[in-house]
């Protein structure tokens, strides 16, 4: 089976932010499923910022003719893609829309859906809407976890509790409201400042096997009252909340990168997220932020409760949630194939 990936190689299109999500934990495992040799990548982005949105298009389209993919995966920004072009190319490959986001997205979502032969959503209440809708050519596919770069290592534990992920207005407020609760947060990730350091994947593999409490925190809207108040008095957080478009949560990839790693994770809770790992046994998670200190003590001051968790975490992890399963149970369903 010949794949054609079409998605944006680089961090937002900025090469020096480097590989993006979708390039690391989409093109890698799907390589593992099918050979390297049979996947193609078609960096969109790159392509659209030298040749434009028509030549970009049209060179797209005159690559599926002359490779013939069975299948071909896109991963969608913005509005870089011609609609006629995207339903054209359905007379000669397969074509699918991998959606991250689409919970919140909706709008954007439903436009593109119509031109594709199938579409996928990671969130399991969205997939059922869509079937609810009478649409059929959804599929639930979760992100899972990169088996090849996401695991368990044997490392002394430096931090009480880290953090890894970019900066937002809400995880600021969260992570300033647990140091004024006597708790420090090793901080990793974009935007943060100069206080901050950003890390590569391996490095962030590393945080979370070396953190005995590793934490998920959201980056949708909060209405809680601490944190809507303290936006008044910030100029950056006001204008952070105030263009914040994700307003709903999802399980995210992170999820089960943290767990896949063995660390113990300490998540805000979201519908799903007990479809996946069993609440308390396999994975923490808080649902009221004023509650959270009282939650890592808790956990910081139980060694074996800890641990127990985490191991059950990883076990489930690696039983279930492996990133090339999820891809390879997608492309059977799509091709009707085996792999």
């Amino acid at each position: 089976m010949k794949l054609l990936v079409v998605l944006m190689k680089f961090d937002y299109g900025q090469e020096n932010r480097g590989f993006s999500y979708e390039y690391v934990n989409l093109y890698g495992p799907l390589q593992d499923v099918l050979g390297t040799e049979n996947v193609q990548i078609y960096d969109f982005y790159t392509r659209y910022k030298s040749l434009g949105k028509t030549g970009m298009n049209a060179e797209l389209l005159a690559t599926v003719k002359e490779e013939k993919p069975d299948v071909t995966l896109f991963c969608l920004f913005e509005e870089e893609f011609d609609e006629k072009i995207v339903s054209e190319l359905k007379s000669y490959t397969k074509t699918i829309a991998y959606f991250f986001d689409d919970p919140w997205r909706q709008k954007y979502a439903r436009r593109w859906i119509q031109h594709f032969d199938w579409f996928s959503t990671p969130d399991y209440y969205m997939y059922q809407t869509y079937l609810m809708e009478g649409i059929k050519n959804v599929i639930h596919s979760p992100f899972g976890f990169n088996e090849n770069l996401y695991k368990r290592k044997p490392q002394e534990m430096k931090y009480d509790v880290s953090f890894v992920g970019g900066f937002n207005p809400l995880r600021a407020w969260v992570i300033k409201y647990l140091n004024k609760h006597g708790i420090k947060t090793a901080v990793f990730g974009r935007g943060w400042g100069d206080n901050y350091s950003w890390v590569t994947t391996e490095g962030m593999v590393d945080v979370f096997n070396s953190s005995r409490i590793n934490l998920n925190i959201s980056n949708s809207i909060s209405y809680e009252p601490g944190y809507l108040l303290s936006t008044m008095f910030s100029v950056k957080g006001l204008k952070g909340l105030l263009l914040n478009q994700k307003n709903k949560e999802q399980v995210k990839g992170r999820h089960y990168e943290i767990n896949g790693c063995g660390g113990f994770q300490l998540s805000y809770f979201v519908p799903g997220l007990n479809m996946a790992y069993s609440i308390d046994k396999e994975i923490a998670v808080y649902e009221d932020i004023r509650h959270l200190p009282e939650a890592i003590n808790f956990f910081l001051a139980n060694n074996k409760l800890r641990e127990e968790i985490a191991n059950a975490g990883y076990e489930r992890s690696i039983k279930d949630h492996k990133a090339q399963e999820y891809l390879k149970k997608l492309l059977r369903q799509v091709t009707g194939k085996q792999l």
